[in-house]
């Protein structure tokens, strides 16, 4: 579990933010020395975008992830900053407006349920904290379905009822 990187024991998790605002698939948890490429493996999340990423005319319906995720038709990532042409760096400046709205997610869950900061309070291996942080991200979809939240309100999108989410 120890993070050599961060210095720490910790979990890691794996999240898409949907374009209706929610987090969706929420993968996890996966021990904190794990590479974020080795959670997309695992997750199963590629095979999945490559079986269901067309759109009505067959066009390749992509996610936008970080540069440590594999580039895919279905999965991009920021141009490399070396080099570079206007073009690409006004689609990495674009890009990192609409990324930032995974980490509005992640930042949801901690700021609805701080007792899942495990820093603060949780010791892995001692207590469920990957069970309690999957349950935290469940519970903030639906606060989201209830009181909207920054990134529903950044893009000007609704989350579905609360009836509907949880159908």
């Amino acid at each position: 579990m120890y993070n050599g990187h961060k210095r720490i024991h910790a979990l890691k998790f794996q999240s898409v933010t949907t374009p209706n605002v929610l987090i969706a698939p929420l993968y996890g948890p996966v021990e904190g020395r794990r590479h974020d490429a080795y959670i997309m493996r695992e997750s199963g999340l590629l095979g999945e975008l490559e079986a269901r990423s067309r759109d009505s005319q067959g066009n390749i319906l992509c996610i936008y992830g970080d540069p440590a995720y594999p580039l895919r038709p279905q999965l991009q990532a920021p141009f490399p900053t070396a080099n570079i042409t206007r073009d690409q760096e006004a689609f990495n400046a674009a890009m990192s407006k609409v990324r930032i709205s995974v980490e509005w997610s992640f930042g949801d869950i901690l700021n609805y349920f701080k007792f899942t900061d495990y820093k603060k309070s949780q010791k892995v291996l001692l207590s469920a904290c990957g069970k309690v942080y999957i349950v935290s991200g469940l519970l903030t979809n639906a606060h989201t379905c209830v009181h909207k939240n920054n990134t529903s309100t950044y893009f000007g999108l609704d989350p579905p009822s609360l009836e509907e989410y949880f159908q």
